[in-house]
């Protein structure tokens, strides 16, 4: 653009005009000193600085540099372009100065439109943001690392139109609390610190037709002003933690067509008026708590494209006239309290995406669900859906990309072969999990383009087919745990990458396995045979799990060589011979588990090599040696279990460079260790002090494939934890020859839940520092040679419920303080220097009280804490195996924290006498 009257270039506009190279100070460009307005924009001046001859533009009313690959601070001289009213210096790698941007908003006094997106204010105060002329009208900054507060009176600028602070995750603000007017069009703090109540006062800007609070801390109640934004088109307050009932005053609001109130507090019922909004598009209210029916008036929405109401508390049946809204391509209702049979659908719309899992929907599904045509996932998994669906219906989705209809325990499926229309040529991902399923769905054979089969925890016998196994050429993952099954011909698909045939009959040698597996898993099954050579083709394993078979023969050498390899679970086998002796240096294994087996010899010090090992198990085998110390220097190494083995010697050969710093459990139980019990040891726990309780709820160690799972003996008694909580500690040292006293140190492993020495040799006083082992909760020293008095200090171990100082040389006064009255006679049985209750020898002076206290635990109502199954019956996924624990008393934290039922758990008994979990 020229000036027609001297001919000077006032105007250019070069952007996005494919420049490339380097933006130099001697251009040309600074030669105009006439230019008025400037745009190079979407252009390519890869990492050069803004020159500092920009001053030299005086005239320059427009200026936009955004997105051209600008990085370093930005020059003091950009402040001498007094004349700017629009600046954009936005999408670059730039950096302003405190005193830089100063000097910036205080000289250019007739700005009204700033643009910073992405740059770097970290350094800039907030509060400079106030020295900004009053006419800005328009102020992004989006994503530009803003921190601290921002100033309210920014909000209340009377010219002000937009204002974007979005993604700027450390600045805090609030909106004005009050006189809050102004021509605000777009206001969007979105995933900011913004905090407080929403004023009344939002009901004055008139003008607004974004308003985006998503993912601040907002609280309260919602103002019913809201409802006098009458040109507003953007509703978005998702994410924070307002409450209570959302008011009914949304009616006049008909130019909205996005809302979205998920993830918040909110109860009561839906906002019925929201129904009447003809122009919306897009609605989300899930993640509350409301509850009520769908509103009929859902059905006036003609434009409706997306419907969110899932993780609420509607109830009701599942309407019919849903499916028909003329526009509406995505439906979650998943995790409400829907119930009863889904209506008929009239007339099916263009609906893709359907999602009605986790309520509890009852009934067959209705024929006309499969006139949905053009549905692309549909997931109906975890209600109460019961009948048979005939695949001859189920093809006519002919669309369909994934389908779940996992856990319905009374849901079958009957194949039928009508030729080649009888299938889902679109498919990709097929669930039918802990349904009632009897044989492989014959359709599905010709989906070639099927990756995902999930038809674990169902009723098919027999054997996978070469026939079938050819039919899933595209398959990468395939789920046929706890079924059947007796045989497998030929495992499926070429592209194979995870295989799950845990808890079946399966009986054989191991079948042969595709180069391309990096997951599979075998467990409980009746295989024979030994691991062939074969498997060692197999090289990208990640995990191997062949537990509870009858595999035997000597485990192959070349399983340590995988570098890959995460988990190898041989356990409850019949190996013999030696640990494999080679682990390849930088190996992945976090797990290794041979426990139950018939394997001698010594533990390899090539085990050194894998520093990510977590969990090593070698229980139960015939292992000969000494202590393996060198074992300390694993940092990562959370579970040692060394029990019933032929481990010998002392444990004293410490230094600083055996540390264990990780380790959380150690078992030696069952050995032949003898000498002294090395303080040192518990002087490098350090994972067993101060352990901090999970806010986001119990972890366990383990992967989305296979959960770590360990035995524990408590009460005199062992029980298998299927998953290991991360906060789950133990000492077991029981049924050795260690002598000597019990090491004071113990008292600093405040996180020890389960600390047993029982049947040693053990001599010397009770460590009174044992009462500082606050999170004890099984304490069980019996059968040694312990002398004295039980410290008074262990009655401050509050969450202790099992105790054993039986078969000791104990004396004196047992402790009465706190709940240690509530432990039964079998606590101190066999020490005849103890006296008082709830012994019948009386002390000295004692003068004994006439009946028990009443929270003494009755033997005959000993309470028995059974450990629910927690698992998922058709997962990957293991959950805890059913087993008990005997307490006299008391609820210990750690079980209390693992009991958690699945309301989908099935448990079966097998025709062939096993029992499933």
């Amino acid at each position: 653009m020229c000036d027609h009257k001297e001919g000077n270039v006032i105007g250019l506009d070069l952007s996005w005009s494919g420049l490339v190279g380097s933006l130099q100070s001697n251009s040309a460009l600074f030669s105009l000193q006439n230019l008025q307005w400037l745009n190079l924009a979407g252009n390519d001046f890869d990492d050069s600085e803004i020159p500092s001859e920009f001053s030299k533009l005086k005239g320059l009313i427009y200026l936009n540099l955004s997105g051209i690959g600008l990085t370093g601070f930005v020059p003091p001289e950009i402040s001498l372009l007094s004349e700017l009213v629009s600046l954009d210096l936005g999408l670059n790698h730039l950096l302003f100065r405190s005193h830089d941007f100063n000097m910036l908003v205080h000289n250019l006094t007739k700005l009204e439109n700033m643009i910073l997106d992405h740059m770097d204010l970290s350094l800039v105060v907030p509060y400079s943001f106030l020295n900004l002329t009053v006419s800005m009208k328009h102020l992004s900054l989006f994503a530009c690392h803003l921190q601290g507060k921002f100033p309210t009176e920014i909000l209340q600028f009377p010219y002000l139109e937009n204002i974007i602070l979005q993604f700027n995750v450390d600045l805090i603000g609030h909106p004005p609390e009050t006189n809050w007017s102004s021509p605000l069009r777009v206001l969007d703090v979105s995933q900011t610190r913004f905090s407080k109540e929403l004023p009344d006062s939002i009901g004055n800007l008139k003008h607004l037709k974004t308003l985006n609070l998503r993912g601040c801390d907002f609280m309260g109640s919602i103002p019913s002003t809201l409802g006098n934004l009458t040109k507003i088109t953007f509703l978005d307050i998702s994410g924070n933690m307002f409450q209570g009932q959302i008011p009914d005053v949304f009616g006049n609001l008909n130019d909205l067509s996005s809302m979205d109130f998920s993830h918040n507090n909110f109860s009561g019922f839906l906002p019925s008026s929201t129904f009447n909004l003809t122009g919306l598009t897009f609605m989300d209210f899930s993640s509350n708590f409301l509850q009520g029916t769908l509103p009929n008036n859902v059905r006036g929405l003609p434009y409706l494209r997306e419907l969110h109401l899932n993780a609420n508390l509607l109830n009701g049946r599942v309407p019919g006239w849903l499916f028909s809204l003329p526009s509406l391509n995505w439906l979650d209702l998943n995790s409400n309290k829907l119930n009863g049979p889904i209506d008929p659908i009239q007339e099916p719309n263009l609906v893709q995406y359907v999602d009605l899992s986790e309520n509890e929907i009852q009934g067959p599904i209705p024929g006309s669900f499969f006139d949905l045509v053009n549905l692309f996932d549909l997931y109906i998994s975890s209600n109460n859906l019961s009948g048979n669906i005939k695949s001859s219906e189920l093809v006519k989705l002919r669309n369909l990309r994934l389908l779940d209809l996992s856990h319905n325990s009374l849901l079958s499926l009957t194949s039928c072969n009508n030729g080649a229309n009888s299938t889902l040529p679109m498919v990709i991902e097929f669930h039918f999990s802990s349904c009632n399923m009897q044989r492989f769905p014959s359709f599905l054979n010709a989906s070639k383009y099927l990756q995902v089969l999930d038809l674990s925890n169902n009723q098919i016998h027999g054997s996978i087919t070469k026939w079938e196994a050819e039919g899933w050429e595209s398959l990468i993952t395939l789920n046929l745990y706890m079924n059947f099954m007796t045989g497998i011909e030929q495992v499926p698909g070429k592209h194979l990458s995870a295989l799950d045939l845990r808890s079946n009959s399966l009986q054989g040698p191991l079948p042969a396995l595709p180069q391309s597996l990096l997951y599979f898993l075998i467990s409980d099954n009746e295989l024979v045979g030994e691991i062939p050579p074969t498997i060692c083709n197999s090289s990208s394993l990640v995990v191997l799990d062949l537990s509870k078979n009858k595999l035997g023969g000597i485990v192959p050498d070349r399983l340590g060589n995988f570098r890959r390899l995460t988990v190898m679970d041989l356990r409850t086998n019949y190996f013999r011979g030696k640990i494999p002796t080679t682990y390849v240096r930088y190996s992945s294994l976090r797990t290794l588990n041979l426990n139950d087996n018939q394997l001698e010899g010594s533990i390899p010090q090539s085990l050194t090599n894998c520093y990510s090992l977590e969990v090593l198990d070698l229980g139960n085998n015939n292992i000969n040696d000494t202590f393996p110390y060198w074992l300390g220097t694993l940092p990562n190494l959370q579970v040692l279990v060394l029990r019933s083995n032929r481990f010998h010697g002392d444990t004293q050969n410490f230094n600083g460079s055996f540390t264990f710093s990780s380790l959380r459990m150690i078992d030696l139980s069952r050995n032949e260790f003898t000498g002294h019990i090395p303080p040192e040891l518990f002087e490098n726990l350090k994972s067993m002090k101060d352990i901090q309780v999970e806010k986001s709820g119990p972890k366990y160690m383990g992967e989305y494939y296979y959960q770590d799972s360990v035995i524990v003996t408590m009460k005199g008694s062992d029980f298998k934890l299927e998953r290991i909580l991360t906060s789950f500690t133990v000492i077991d040292f029981s049924s050795n020859h260690f002598k000597g006293s019990i090491p004071k140190e113990l008292g600093e492993l405040n996180s020890v839940i389960v600390l047993n020495f029982s049947h040693n040799s053990l001599a010397g006083n009770i460590p009174p520092s044992l009462g500082k082992m606050a999170a004890l909760e099984s304490l069980d020293l019996s059968s040694n040679k312990l002398q004295g008095r039980i410290p008074v200090q262990l009655t401050d171990l509050t969450f202790l419920g099992a105790l054993n100082l039986s078969n000791n040389n104990l004396e004196g006064h047992i402790p009465l303080a706190n709940h240690f009255d509530t432990f039964s006679n079998d606590s101190y049985d066999d020490n005849s220097g103890l006296c008082g209750f709830p012994l019948s020898k009386k002390c000295g002076n004692d003068q004994e009280p006439e009946s028990p206290p009443s929270t003494v635990a009755d033997e005959s109502e000993t309470s028995i804490w059974k450990i629910a199954a927690m698992g998922y019956g058709s997962g990957l996924v293991l959950g805890l195996s059913m087993g008990y624990i005997v307490f006299t008393t008391g609820r210990p934290r750690w079980l209390v924290k693992m009991i958690k039922r699945n309301p989908q758990k099935r448990r079966r008994i097998r025709r062939n006498g096993r029992r499933e979990n």
